[in-house]
């Protein structure tokens, strides 16, 4: 009956823990600097890439594309990578790219 508590408690406590897990922001690969994307080797074709040259545009890789379509961002408006859409200029800020 001890083991019985022992192993409930067990489960209780597995469940707690699960149910509070903290959301992870996934990790991307890096990719070159100032490169496009290798849309081959992307599986997320939601995910948006920065133009580090240009911080107006961002790359988008379409499922089955193996070239990155460039996307503008709307007038006066930047891309940021970590939020995946375009902000006002006033909310941009530079942040170092991921580089292998």
């Amino acid at each position: 009956m001890k083991g019985i508590s022992v192993i409930a408690c067990f489960a209780l406590l597995i469940t707690v823990a699960s149910a509070n897990v903290v959301r992870v922001p996934p990790h991307y690969e890096p990719q070159d600097i100032y490169a496009e994307p290798n849309c081959a080797v992307v599986t997320d074709h939601a995910r948006k890439f920065r133009d580090i040259s240009d911080p107006t545009h961002y790359w988008i890789c379409p499922l089955g594309n193996e070239k990155p379509d460039s996307v503008r961002c709307p007038a006066d408006e930047a891309f940021m990578e970590h939020l995946q859409r375009c902000v006002n200029w006033s909310e941009w800020k530079w942040i170092e790219p991921y580089t292998k």
